[in-house]
């Protein structure tokens, strides 16, 4: 049989139904869910920003606050990443040179040291890359591939759209992208060249996201949801599309589907697959 390395991060970011007014973390007090899915070593992304610094007087307020649970996720095979989001102090994204530094300073200091980070809105660009690398970061999988967005309301711009669905390295950093699908439907509706779901929203769209990456014939499978999604803590219409029964089926769907196509699949933490990846 073929064999399918599958790796799947969690933004531990905030709960996003409680900003502007305070920043609450019930999703990361559940993560004792996960449990229930049997076999996976995720990849867990703590925040660790100026933002959280902001709300909470020091930028490791998350990595210290919960540190029985990253501890312990640590001892059951997965990862730790930073998770950095780049906000300005009007809470809109600031990629001014000097607010990466400082925010990469901050998050470092904060998980002591990582290895590994996944961008918050997947933002990323040449003199970031060659900080993050200066900082010691060995692994970044926010890539993805084929994808754009200029922002909604200030925040949430990236640009993808020149890379490729395949391992790479920039300024020594080890990029590993998510998988991207192609959906005319959605890609004319999101006006980029492919499209991402995370793990946990509705099996109907998440499908698209499978059949069309087992039709490409990849050896591995990354993808990604934020912590939040397991308890619904969304607020507005996200709620409805997003939620741990959902990520429960997507995950056994990636299983069943893996096994029709030949695969004999294995759930790795990034820090793994980038073992696998870069021979």
């Amino acid at each position: 049989m073929k064999k399918l390395y599958a790796a799947i991060g969690i933004d531990c970011d905030p709960d996003r139904d409680t900003p502007p007014n305070r920043l609450t973390w019930r999703g990361i007090e559940n993560i004792a869910r996960l449990s229930a899915i049997d076999g996976i070593r995720w990849t867990f992304n703590i925040r660790a920003d100026s933002q959280v610094k902001a709300y909470h007087g020091r930028a490791d307020f998350c990595y210290r606050e919960y540190r029985d649970i990253w501890d312990q996720v640590r001892r059951d095979g997965s990862a730790i990443a930073l998770h950095l989001h780049y906000f300005g102090s009007d809470n809109r994204q600031n990629t001014a040179e000097d607010n990466i530094e400082e925010n990469i300073r901050l998050g470092v200091e904060a998980l002591e040291g990582p290895d590994i980070v996944h961008m918050g809105w997947t933002f990323q660009n040449d003199f970031s890359i060659k900080k993050l690398a200066e900082a010691g970061i060995k692994i970044d999988y926010s890539p993805l591939p084929k994808m754009n967005f200029t922002g909604k309301s200030g925040v949430d711009s990236y640009d993808w759209s020149g890379f490729a669905y395949e391992p790479t390295i920039w300024h020594g950093v080890k990029m590993i992208p998510a998988y991207t699908c192609k959906s005319r439907l959605l890609s004319l509706r999101h006006h980029s060249e492919r499209v991402m779901m995370t793990t946990a929203t509705r099996p109907m769209l998440y499908n698209i996201l499978l059949r069309d990456f087992f039709r490409d014939g990849h050896d591995f499978f990354v993808s990604y949801f934020h912590i939040d999604e397991i308890i619904s803590a969304l607020g507005g219409w996200r709620k409805h599309l997003y939620s741990f029964e959902n990520l429960r089926a997507n995950i056994d769907r990636l299983k069943d589907m893996a096994a029709k196509n030949g695969y004999e699949i294995e759930f790795v933490n990034i820090r793994e697959l980038a073992g696998v990846l870069f021979k």
